[in-house]
């Protein structure tokens, strides 16, 4: 150990005497600025995220909603201005982004719709509720959670969760199953994707507990710009051949032998070349020659791409008391509701088994795994915990983006009459001023 730190003392000595000490001291400062910003911003933050008063709201809806996801969609269009432009002196100061949750939350079979949201942005979420949906009730409620350990340890605890994060089975760019494709025009029908979600969560025991969290944050279209590559793949754009330092240099030997032929032999090689023959151009895209499917992802990728976008973390927990909980039976139940999202051609959501499913499976011997598979599920469940009590979006696994299409697609009210809404919490009485003829006295 010690020889390395004279070889690597010995390395620098020989840069610095050796006249690049300048690139070494600059290089030095680069890391040391870098360090500090990075240090600077993340205790700024820390401060920012600790002044934020977080509420949640209720919202109850009117027993006979017929308004389609589309509602939903430009719910999440107008949260969208949740993201701020920063410069890079609010961005040193500790302003971020900040986010959002959206909760399907059962208790023993009463589902609600539940939102944590920073409290600064209560009138833009409950203005963009109204507006979409006027007979709907929004009231300040309670943490569900409140009650819970902030840290999980199972010997403390008489209760028992599983849970798991949902993520994208492929790149962000393919789109997941939208709610446009579960109409039919001719038929006048829709079939509610959230149906099976609803169901799932208002069929459980009174003593269980089934939440399905989604928590969004605003981003801008920087991702969509790597997406161009795949989109000329998928159309068959023919690649441009750019010049790399490999072609260069074998570029050079070239160019001296035809000095050595032309000058020194004499012979002009340009004037024997035969007369040119005509070069077939090729078209811009080979989409003349793509199947039907394969245009069909490529329109939906496009359309995607239209829209407004947020990063999410999907989380799904299911809670009961140690000797009535259920993982076998209910954690199937609740990822196949999800299942009516995929499509096979392009996208859909897959349950994150592994990093935070948290339960595991041996691969060779349950008894030989058995101390490493307690600690790595301890490990998982504690993480897992933390992600869901807090809300965190920049914990997890993975980064997921779904446009506003995707997110009103998983998340809206049910639409009546395709769901049973006698689970649900609704509004009993319509809250509306008097008319203005009503007679006084």
């Amino acid at each position: 150990m010690i020889s390395a730190f004279k070889d690597l003392f010995a390395i620098i000595d020989s840069l610095v005497s050796g006249g690049f000490g300048w690139i070494f001291f600059l290089a030095l400062v680069c890391l040391l600025v870098w360090m500090w910003w990075k240090l600077t911003v993340l205790r700024n933050q820390n401060k920012f995220m600790a002044k934020i008063k977080w509420i949640f709201l209720e919202v109850s809806i009117e027993e006979l909603s017929e308004r389609s996801p589309k509602a939903m969609e430009q719910v999440f269009t107008a949260l969208h201005a949740m993201r701020p432009s920063l410069t890079w002196g609010e961005v040193l100061s500790g302003k971020m982004n900040l986010h959002i949750s959206c909760e399907i939350v059962s208790l023993g079979g009463k589902v609600s719709y539940i939102f944590r949201v920073a409290e600064r942005y209560r009138d833009l979420l409950e203005s963009a509720i109204f507006a979409q949906y006027p007979k709907a009730e929004i009231k300040e409620v309670e943490d569900y959670m409140r009650n819970m350990p902030h840290e999980f340890y199972p010997d403390k605890v008489d209760f028992d969760f599983w849970g798991t994060q949902l993520n994208k089975r492929n790149a962000n760019a393919y789109p997941i199953r939208v709610f446009t494709e579960f109409e039919h025009p001719e038929q006048k029908t829709f079939v509610d994707p959230v149906a099976n979600i609803i169901e799932v969560m208002s069929n459980i025991e009174p003593y269980e507990l089934m939440a399905y969290q989604l928590v969004i944050r605003a981003i801008g279209n920087d991702w969509k710009d790597h997406v161009q590559h795949l989109l000329d793949e998928l159309k068959g754009v023919p690649k441009k051949n750019s010049a790399g330092l490999f072609d260069i240099i074998m570029e050079i030997p070239r160019v001296f032998m035809d000095i050595i032929v032309r000058d020194l032999m004499g012979i002009n090689p340009e004037a024997e070349q035969k007369a040119p023959t005509k070069i077939k151009e090729e078209p811009p895209t080979l989409m003349l020659h793509k199947s039907d499917v394969e245009k069909q992802v490529i329109a939906a990728i496009e359309h995607g791409l239209s829209k407004l976008t947020f990063e999410v973390k999907i989380r799904l927990l299911y809670l009961a008391p140690k000797d009535r909980f259920n993982r076998r039976r209910r954690s199937p139940e609740l990822v196949g509701a999800f299942r009516g999202f995929d499509d096979i051609n392009m996208n859909g959501l897959k349950p994150d088994t592994g990093h935070t499913w948290t339960d595991l499976h041996y691969y060779v011997s349950k008894k030989l795994e058995a101390p490493i598979m307690r600690q790595r599920k301890l490990t998982r469940m504690r993480h897992m915990w933390h992600y869901f009590i807090g809300r965190k979006i920049w914990q997890g696994s993975g980064e997921t983006y779904l446009n506003t299409e995707e997110l009103a697609s998983i998340f809206h009210f049910p639409v009546a009459p395709n769901v049973r809404v006698s689970q649900l919490e609704r509004v009993g009485a319509v809250k509306a001023a008097p008319p203005p003829d009503l007679p006084v006295g």
